[in-house]
C-alpha cells in the first residue's frame, strides 16, 4: 500500500498515476518464472485492474539485479508488424528499422552487462488481435508475437507476458499463436472484501475508517471490479457527512447514469459478437438458474455458436470469472452439477421490464431483484468470528443494494427517509406519479422484526400507495410461513400469492387497517438465503 497525502483525494479511477493499491495474488510468482525466461498470458476483464498489475509486476521485477523489464502500455496506432517492431525499438532504447525481434534484442544485449535479463510486459493483447470482416488479411497480432515467442525460445533470458480478455482466445482459436499455446495462463480475479479492507486504508489514516457495512455494501455494488471499487471510494472521500451503505448506493446510482459506455464496455468485454455468443448464453443460464446447474446445460450452451472462435465451458467459465460475472465454486469444471451464481453487482441487476400500475410495478421489480439477491446469496454473508458459521450482513446493506437496483429500475428514493411516525428504509416514487411507496428491509430473528407489519403501517399517509417488507433468513425452517403469520400478521387479511419458479420462499399479500383508519396493502416477501459454507 501507498501512502497519501492527508485529505487528498487518493482514489482517481480515471487516472494512470496510483496511489492506492493492494498486492495481488501470484505476483510473486509470476515474477519469478518471468525473470527465468518463461511466457505468461494475463487474462482479466475490463476494468479488473491488469495495467496495475502490469506495474506490481515491474515494481518486483525491478528490485531484482541485472534484470531490465519493459512495460508496453499498448500497440501501435496503426497496426502492422513493422511499427510494431519499431514500437518495441523505441522502448528497448534501440533504433527503428529491425527486421525481426531476434536481431532487435541481440543488438540490445550486445550493449548490456554480462548476465542481464530482459522482461517484457504488453497490455492490452486484445488490441493486437485486429482481425478483419473476413479474416483474410494477415493477421499483424499473430505475426508480432510468434516472432517474439520464437526469440524467447532460443534467447533464455527473455521473459514474456501478455495481457488481455477476450483477444487471448481470437490469438488462439482464430489467429493461431505459437505464443498462447506455450504461454501459461493465469487469471486477474476481482477483489475479495480483504482486498477491499487493505484499499480502504487511506480513511482509517485520515480518520475516519469506513465500517464493515460500507465495505460490504460496496462489495455488493461492485463485484469487486477494480475500477468501480476504486470510483466508489473516489466518491465516498469527498462525503462530508456520515458514510452508510446508502451514500454507497447513491455512488453507482450516479456512475450508472454518468458512464453508461463504461458499463456498457464492461459486460461486453467478456464477448465478441462476431466472434461467439457462448459467453452471453452461459452468462444468461447462469443468472437464471439457482446455482446448481447440470453441467450438460452449460455444455450445451456453448454449441451452435459462431465456429469462427470455439469456446468450451472451460473458456467461458475462466472469462466469465475473469470479468467480474460470476463466482464458481469449484476449482475443477469437470463436475456435475456445476455450482455458480452471479455475482452481486450492478452488473448483474435485472433490466427495466413492461409498466404496471403503481403498485404492481413495485412488487415485480421487488421480486426481480430479490429473486437475483438470492441467486448471489453468497456475497452477502460475512465470515464469522472465532471460527463461528458465516452470518447475514446488516439489514441497512440490504436496503442500499435494493435501493441501487430500483434506482436503476427507474424508482427514486427520497434522501430523507421521514415518513408519517417514522423512518423507513425506503421512500420511493416512481416516473413522476404522485404516489409513494414505502419498504422495510428485516432479518428474520433480529431487532424489532415482530413488529414490521405495525411499523410499515405506521409510516402510512396520504400518498402512500403500496409497501413492501423484505424478511430475509439465513435458516431453513420448514413451516416459516406458518411462524411467520403468528408472529408477525396477527389480525391481519393475508392471502399468499403464488409465485411460479421462485427462489423466493413466499409473498404474502396482506390488508389491514392502519390507526388513522386508512387501508393498508403491504407485500410480504420472506427468503431464505442460503449459507453456501465450504
Amino acid at each position: 500500500m501507498t501512502s497519501v497525502t492527508p485529505n487528498a483525494n487518493p482514489y482517481d479511477w480515471q487516472g494512470n498515476v496510483i496511489q492506492v493499491q493492494v498486492p495481488r495474488p501470484g505476483v510473486s510468482e509470476m515474477a519469478e518464472a518471468l525473470a527465468q525466461g518463461r511466457s505468461i498470458v494475463l487474462l482479466g476483464g475490463r476494468g479488473m485492474g491488469k495495467s496495475v498489475l502490469l506495474k506490481q509486476l515491474q515494481a518486483e521485477l525491478s528490485e531484482t539485479p541485472g534484470i531490465v523489464v519493459l512495460t508496453i502500455p499498448s500497440p501501435p496506432p496503426e497496426l502492422t508488424v513493422r511499427n510494431c517492431l519499431d514500437t518495441l525499438a523505441g522502448a528497448l532504447g534501440e533504433p527503428p528499422g529491425t527486421l525481426d525481434s531476434r536481431t532487435l534484442f541481440s543488438a540490445w544485449r550486445a550493449k548490456q552487462t554480462e548476465g542481464t535479463r530482459l522482461v517484457l510486459l504488453f497490455d492490452e493483447l486484445d488490441n493486437y488481435a485486429e482481425v478483419g470482416e473476413t479474416m483474410s488479411h494477415r493477421p499483424v497480432g499473430r505475426a508480432f508475437f510468434n516472432d517474439l515467442e520464437a526469440s524467447r525460445r532460443d534467447l533464455p533470458w527473455l521473459g514474456i507476458l501478455a495481457a488481455g480478455s477476450i483477444g487471448i482466445y481470437i490469438f488462439r482459436d482464430v489467429l493461431g499463436s505459437s505464443f498462447l499455446s506455450r504461454a501459461a495462463q493465469k487469471m486477474l480475479r476481482p477483489f475479495e472484501s480483504a482486498e477491499v479492507e487493505k484499499l480502504v486504508h487511506p480513511f482509517e489514516e485520515r480518520g475516519t475508517p469506513l465500517s464493515e457495512d460500507v465495505l460490504a455494501a460496496l462489495q455488493a455494488a461492485t463485484g469487486g471490479v477494480a475500477a468501480l471499487v476504486v470510483y466508489g471510494l473516489q466518491t465516498l472521500w469527498d462525503e462530508t457527512g456520515p458514510i452508510g451503505p446508502r451514500e454507497v448506493a447513491e455512488a453507482f446510482t450516479g456512475f450508472a447514469q454518468e458512464h453508461r459506455g463504461y458499463l456498457n464496455d464492461i459486460r461486453h468485454s467478456f464477448a465478441h459478437p462476431r466472434l461467439s455468443q457462448a459467453p452471453q448464453k452461459v452468462w444468461a443460464l447462469i443468472r437464471q438458474a439457482q446455482g446448481r446447474i447440470p453441467r450438460r446445460d452449460l455444455v450445451a450452451a456453448c454449441e451452435g455458436t459462431n465456429a469462427a472462435l470455439r469456446l468450451d465451458l472451460a473458456d467461458v467459465l475462466d472469462i466469465l470469472q475473469a470479468s467480474g460475472m460470476v463466482r464458481v465454486e469449484s476449482h475443477s469444471y469437470a463436475v456435475d452439477p456445476i455450482v455458480a451464481h452471479p455475482r452481486a453487482s450492478l452488473l448483474n441487476l435485472p433490466e427495466t421490464a413492461a409498466a404496471k400500475d403503481f403498485r404492481h410495478q413495485l412488487r415485480d421489480d421487488l421480486r426481480r431483484l430479490l429473486e437475483m439477491l438470492h441467486r448471489s446469496a453468497t456475497d452477502f454473508f460475512r465470515p464469522g468470528r472465532g471460527g463461528q458459521r458465516k452470518t447475514l450482513v446488516p439489514e441497512s446493506v440490504f436496503a442500499a443494494h435494493l435501493m441501487l437496483g430500483l434506482e436503476l429500475l427507474g424508482w427514486r428514493s427520497e434522501r430523507e427517509v421521514q415518513s408519517a411516525a417514522g423512518r423507513t428504509d425506503l421512500l420511493l416514487w416512481h416516473n413522476g406519479a404522485p404516489e409513494r411507496g414505502v419498504v422495510e428491509v428485516k432479518i428474520w430473528g433480529r431487532n424489532d422484526y415482530r413488529e414490521v407489519q405495525k411499523q410499515v403501517e405506521s409510516y402510512w399517509t396520504q400518498d402512500v400507495e403500496a409497501g413492501a417488507v423484505v424478511m430475509l433468513s439465513e435458516s431453513t425452517t420448514p413451516d416459516w410461513v406458518d411462524v411467520y403469520r403468528m408472529d408477525c400478521l396477527k389480525d391481519s387479511d393475508v392471502e399468499e400469492v403464488n409465485l411460479s419458479k421462485s427462489p423466493i420462499r413466499a409473498l404474502l399479500d396482506v390488508t389491514s387497517q392502519t390507526s388513522g383508519g386508512q387501508q393498508a396493502r403491504i407485500d410480504h416477501f420472506l427468503i431464505q438465503l442460503p449459507t453456501r459454507e465450504a
